[in-house]
């Protein structure tokens, strides 16, 4: 599936198929209370499922793809953690 076809889809839906296609791959907090899933799924492309925890409901989702306009990958990178046997690059 390619982004175009995931967005056409009902909103239903694409909770559906990321919740069944989809790799999670990270969290970050947009708020105190707003978690922000990020998933890849078959085609490609990611989703974020943004999911207020106070409600206990998602909000809504958002999908990207790598190295568009609206990529989110590098709201990720603060919260990776490399081996302690990489080399330091600084």
């Amino acid at each position: 599936m390619t982004l175009h076809d995931f967005n056409q889809l009902s909103e239903e839906v694409q909770y559906a198929y990321v919740f069944q296609r989809g790799t999670y791959l990270a969290r970050r907090w947009d708020d105190f209370h707003l978690a922000v899933n990020l998933f890849q799924v078959p085609g490609g492309f990611f989703v974020e499922v943004n999911f207020d925890t106070e409600k206990n409901e998602i909000e809504f989702l958002f999908a990207f793809e790598a190295g568009s306009e609206d990529d989110r990958l590098p709201d990720y990178a603060m919260f990776v953690k490399l081996p302690d046997w990489m080399p330091d690059t600084e």
